[in-house]
């Protein structure tokens, strides 16, 4: 059966509006970075422009401190010119000695680390500061340090941020539903075709039905004397009925499964409790006579006489699954042979294999037939439609169904389901 497209639809949403938020953030991220470089090298051309202005007073500042009434005011220590317009800035002026001469502005700064000859940015939260030496043509006249907060460009970045935010939620939800209502477009022809198919397969199988199991009466009432018949082959004409009512049955089965639905996981309310090995010995019990016609030895392990497995699942449609891979084992199998259900517990996990000797999977093969086997086509004489249903059932119960060991004379079906909790 195609794949159902609500779910399909579903991916293609998931993926586009991972992909769609992969570009929106990426393009946000890069617009914030470039706003933020470049509002850092505005800063720091302001304050160099800003240390520029300051070393052009710088010897007047230093030609002051030289007339004796200067000294007198600097005894008492720097001279700080503060205003409400300089709160946003701080200005330094220092001899060639590195002491401070005045300075203006009242923002705060922290301590340069040492006095170095070269200049010196500094940038912590608050601010950012330039450190400048003012030179001469012959010496060294001192130092300037300026500094400038960045509580307009923080203000203005987180404007920013909020704007990107705003944006993206509103371009994430435009996107979500302008691709929900095109994905729905689209996949509504689809939809109707699957839909249309899933009631034509249910259909048709029920009421194939009926012509066969009037062929089978009327098979069933053939004379014994021409039964003995040898150019009659009556017993395969039974085989091939029975053969096809067992198909029907699988294909109306799994177009119930679809319509309604029933892919997801279980629910708590649909769990039983049951002994997994009881079960098993009940199957094998069913088949044996099936298996005995033809000498084929059917074993099971552990003995669930000295052992028990509890699961909780359902019942009937693990009941379903098993059968369908007992009766591929014994069907395929060769008279004589013997097929083994064996059962392991492996931490929290309960595999079931189902071997059989039938004609196996060359290695070689596997991987070429792999598609071919889960998508319903006959593999090596095992069939698809059965097996497809039983991956379907396994996989409600948070398991899986896959091909163990397979070669010429030995093919392994594995059901991997989760152990319940405790030892």
């Amino acid at each position: 059966m195609p794949p159902d497209p609500l779910q399909l639809r579903r991916r293609l949403a998931l993926q586009g509006g991972g992909f769609a938020l992969f570009l929106l953030a990426a393009f946000s991220g890069t617009l914030y970075w470039g706003i933020a470089s470049q509002r850092l090298e505005d800063q720091r051309t302001e304050l160099r422009q800003l240390a520029g202005s300051a070393a052009a007073q710088l010897p007047l500042i230093a030609h002051e401190t030289r007339e004796a009434e200067g000294r007198a005011k600097f005894r008492a220590g720097s001279r700080r010119i503060a205003s409400a317009a300089l709160r946003q800035q701080r200005l330094q002026w220092f001899d060639a000695t590195g002491a401070l001469l005045s300075e203006q502005g009242s923002l705060a700064m922290p301590p340069l680390p040492k006095l170095t000859g070269q200049p010196l940015w500094q940038r912590w939260p608050g601010g950012v500061s330039l450190w400048q030496p003012v030179d001469s043509q012959a010496e060294r006249l001192g130092y300037v340090r300026v500094a400038l907060s960045d509580q307009a460009a923080r203000a203005d970045l987180l404007r920013l941020q909020r704007g990107l935010l705003l944006g993206g939620v509103v371009t994430v939800l435009a996107a979500l539903l302008v691709g929900r209502r095109m994905l729905r477009a689209a996949f509504a022809p689809l939809q109707r075709q699957v839909s249309a198919l899933q009631r034509f397969t249910a259909d048709a199988s029920h009421e194939l039905r009926h012509p066969l199991t009037a062929l089978r009466a009327q098979l069933a009432a053939v004379p014994p004397e021409l039964r003995r018949q040898p150019a009659l082959a009556w017993g395969e004409l039974d085989g091939l009925s029975r053969r096809m009512g067992e198909l029907l049955d699988d294909l109306l089965l799994l177009a119930r499964q679809e319509q309604a639905g029933l892919d997801g996981p279980l629910t708590p309310g649909e769990l039983q409790e049951f002994d997994l090995l009881e079960l098993l010995e009940d199957l094998l019990r069913c088949y044996a006579p099936q298996a005995g016609a033809r000498s084929i030895h059917l074993q099971l392990s552990p003995d669930p006489a000295t052992n028990s497995i509890p699961f909780r699942g359902q019942s009937e449609q693990l009941l379903r699954l098993f059968t369908n891979l007992l009766v591929n084992a014994i069907r395929h199998s060769p008279e004589g042979a013997a097929v083994s259900v064996l059962v392991h517990r492996a931490g929290r996990l309960i595999r079931v294999t189902v071997a059989d000797e039938g004609p196996g999977i060359p290695p070689q093969d596997h991987e070429r037939v792999f598609e071919r086997f889960w998508s319903g086509a006959d593999r090596g004489g095992h069939s698809g439609l059965g097996l497809a249903i039983g991956r379907a059932i396994a996989r409600r119960h948070g398991g899986v169904l896959r091909l163990g060991e397979s070669r010429a004379g030995r093919c392994e079906l594995v059901v991997e389901l989760p152990a319940m909790d405790g030892p």
